[in-house]
Formats: C-alpha cells, sequence, structure tokens
C-alpha cells in the first residue's frame, strides 16, 4: 500500500490554513499544527512528508534557526516554503540559508501564495 504524499503546514494563521485546506486536494494528507519551540518528536516523525509550509509569525525570534535546523535534519530533500511574520534582511536569509525554496512575508497575496503551492504540488506529482 503507497501511503499519501503529506504537506506539513506549521501555522497559527487561520487565512493561511483556510488557502492550504481549498488547494491540497487527494492523494495529498494535509497535517497542521502551530509552529512554535515545543515541536514534539511525533510531529517529525509523520510518515511520507513531501512539502513543509513554515510560518514563523508564532515563532520566537531566537527559536526560529533551531526550528529550520529540526526541519532542515527531519525533512532533508522536501521542499520548504517559508512565510515570514514580517519582511526582514534577517529572516529571508536565515530561510534561504535553512534551505527554503520560497520565501514570502507577510502580508502575503493569498492568490500569488496559492499558486505557488499549486505548483510546489504539481511538482512534486511530477516526481512520483
Amino acid at each position: 500500500m503507497r501511503l499519501s504524499p503529506t504537506l506539513l503546514l506549521l501555522s497559527d494563521d487561520q487565512a493561511l490554513a483556510n488557502l492550504v485546506l481549498g488547494i491540497v486536494k487527494r492523494p495529498w494528507k494535509l497535517v497542521r499544527r502551530g509552529a512554535d519551540r515545543y515541536m514534539s518528536h511525533k510531529m517529525f516523525a509523520q510518515p511520507n512528508v513531501r512539502l513543509v509550509i513554515l510560518d514563523d509569525q508564532a515563532v520566537e525570534e531566537n527559536d526560529r534557526s533551531r526550528l529550520l535546523a529540526q526541519i532542515r535534519k527531519h525533512f532533508s530533500g522536501n521542499s520548504l516554503l517559508y512565510v515570514a511574520g514580517s519582511h526582514s534582511d534577517g529572516n529571508e536569509k536565515r530561510a534561504r540559508t535553512n534551505g527554503a525554496h520560497y520565501y514570502v512575508s507577510k502580508p502575503l497575496s493569498l492568490e500569488r501564495f496559492g499558486h505557488v503551492l499549486q505548483s510546489f504540488l504539481q511538482a512534486q506529482h511530477a516526481k512520483g
């Protein structure tokens, strides 16, 4: 039996969650949790994660690098979309240094982000 590909959404933002819920369809499985420094091992043990969306708005500045390192460690090679609570050169550098494939800051265009998410999902689907 093949496992469904999983999209891991780490966000407390309901508008972002609603957008993702409207786009992610079968065979994808969506797992959502608020992002914080108390991410459990269970969250990092999700099977067949292909795409991670990290919204750093609820994560303390000092914890962002550690959380990104955990994501990189557990989901190496998977696509990472980084949504910053606000733009700063430091946020963008941190995201890109830690392997983010896409970086955007709030306020974000939900339409634009929706197109980006769809393109990442299609690329993952093409990989099989």
